[in-house]
């Protein structure tokens, strides 16, 4: 449960934090100017939970140009918290996981991690910030 309310906390924050920074545009890039965008899908269990590991192969997909756009470290927040949100998912009991939020997360998690050049919006991005300083 300790998890649980820090994940609370951490969409709290960046709810509050977007609502009171005055952002209208939450891309952070203008696909218009940049044609073609590509996407990948990492599956969710290909990397553990583990933060170097996640910073590797952030950098193996900046290496071979399969993303573009996105720091190593922005995409290795992105791909740690897709794991965490996960794995943490996974242990709560049926009767939360149940619940309209948390089985929307824990569907859009199951389905892999989604990459795309240029990266999330603002507001995920802030949220995967959080998780990886916060756990």
């Amino acid at each position: 449960m300790k998890t649980l309310f820090k994940i609370i906390i951490i969409v709290a924050l960046v709810a509050i934090a977007v609502k009171f920074s005055g952002v209208t545009n939450l891309k952070m890039a203008n696909f218009v100017t940049h044609g073609v965008i590509k996407t990948m899908n990492i599956g969710i269990d290909e990397i553990g939970l583990d933060k170097e590991a996640c910073e590797e192969y952030a950098k193996s997909i900046i290496e071979n140009n399969m993303i573009e756009g996105m720091s190593e470290k922005d995409m290795a927040k992105e791909i740690y918290a897709h794991i965490f949100l996960n794995a943490y998912i996974e242990s709560l009991p049926d009767a939360l996981k149940n619940t309209s939020i948390i089985s929307r997360l824990h569907n859009s998690t199951q389905n892999g991690i989604d990459l795309e050049d240029y990266g999330d919006t603002f507001v995920r991005q802030a949220a995967y910030s959080m998780i990886w300083a916060m756990v």
